[in-house]
């Protein structure tokens, strides 16, 4: 039987030693004070880091960082209030071990107070600061120091929790990922399971510890680019099936009228175990949906303006899906335009329309 350790821990010490695990094996050492890494097992390294000739300490500490980088998540500034971190990296670290549910990593301090099989059974089953995430209110019924959170790890702006093996968002920030769901649904792409719980949304975690996601971010640092993972895998034939998995996810993006598949907005699913991928992530995170006036454009990055046109990509591979204009031709739209204004339901149909159009061109 596991002690559940709590944030009371004595975090006053300097970290001098990150170590980035994944599940039991040992995969690097960064010594913060002397800069040098030392690398133990090369095959189980993160995609960020992998491949490259050296590792330097300056991506190392890069990885590390962007790891727990989040703070502007609302509500986010409380649960470092809660778990008694505050804004220090160190105690983030040292508080979470950087866990996550999308992947088998997590970094080991020279102090560390959990291992893996901790780690996992503890992981993400603290109900009140799930509560504080997603509400703002330190107030609250039971302890949130216990346990361990991979809250630090998840990207994202709108307020949000993890629990019992879904995500939770407030209705009234992402409701409009249930219908984009619904039509994933009917048109056969894979879409994240996602339904109105209360005051609510609940996504299913389409991951688990035998299945991990690499957003397409990490993915363009693994490939060394700053062009697209589309036309980085589009001349190697091993990759056929994710290039059609992408091709479907941009079809359905600009049918459901998304400006925000970002590069942290999918992603690759890979074995965890031999980092082989998979396929394309399911689609996931439609808050900004179903946006009225939408042009076609979704940005690729976040923090400039990159732009994907949708509406052209959709023109060119419908064609080569035609199951999916086949499928809208059968739509039942009578759940999803509860959730819709009327501008927007009635821009919906004319992408629907457009699209059958392209595929009989």
């Amino acid at each position: 039987m596991f002690t559940i350790p709590t944030g009371n821990a004595e975090h006053k010490r300097r970290i001098r030693h990150y170590t980035i695990m994944h599940e039991n094996t040992p995969v690097l050492e960064f010594d913060r004070e002397t800069d040098t890494v030392t690398l133990f097992n090369a095959a189980y390294l993160p995609f960020g880091l992998r491949g490259k000739k050296n590792i330097s300490a300056v991506s190392v500490f890069e990885w590390l960082s962007d790891r727990v980088n989040n703070i502007n998540r609302t509500y986010m500034n409380l649960v470092y209030i809660a778990r008694g971190v505050g804004r220090d990296r160190d105690k983030v670290i040292k508080d979470s071990s950087g866990i996550s549910f999308t992947d088998n990593f997590w970094i080991k301090t020279n102090d560390s107070i959990a291992g893996w099989e901790m780690l996992k059974q503890l992981r993400d089953d603290n109900l009140a600061l799930s509560n504080i995430a997603l509400t703002g209110r330190l107030e609250t019924d039971g302890d949130p120091l216990e346990g361990f959170t991979s809250l630090f790890t998840t990207k994202g702006y709108f307020p949000k929790a993890v629990f019992g093996g879904y995500i939770y968002k407030s209705k009234k920030d992402a409701i409009l990922e249930y219908p984009a769901y619904l039509i994933g649904k009917q048109i056969g792409v894979d879409t994240a399971e996602c339904e109105p719980e209360g005051e609510y949304v609940k996504i299913k975690i389409f991951t688990d510890y035998n299945t991990s996601l690499v957003h397409a971010s990490e993915l363009k640092a693994y490939f060394d680019t700053d062009d697209e993972i589309y036309n980085v895998l589009l001349g190697d034939r091993k990759y056929k099936n994710i290039i059609s998995g992408l091709q479907r996810m941009y079809i359905f993006n600009y049918i459901i009228g998304n400006p925000d598949l970002h590069d942290d907005n999918y992603g690759l699913l890979y074995d965890s175990h031999t980092f082989e991928f998979i396929s394309v992530s399911p689609c996931y995170d439609h808050n900004v949906a179903f946006a009225e006036g939408f042009l076609g454009l979704t940005r690729t990055t976040i923090g400039n303006s990159a732009s994907l046109p949708l509406d052209d990509l959709c023109e060119r591979f419908i064609k080569r899906h035609r199951d999916i204009a086949e499928k809208l031709k059968r739509i039942d739209l009578s759940e999803t335009e509860k959730y819709l204004t009327d501008r927007q339901l009635s821009e919906l149909r004319q992408r629907i329309e457009n699209t059958i159009g392209w595929a009989q061109q």
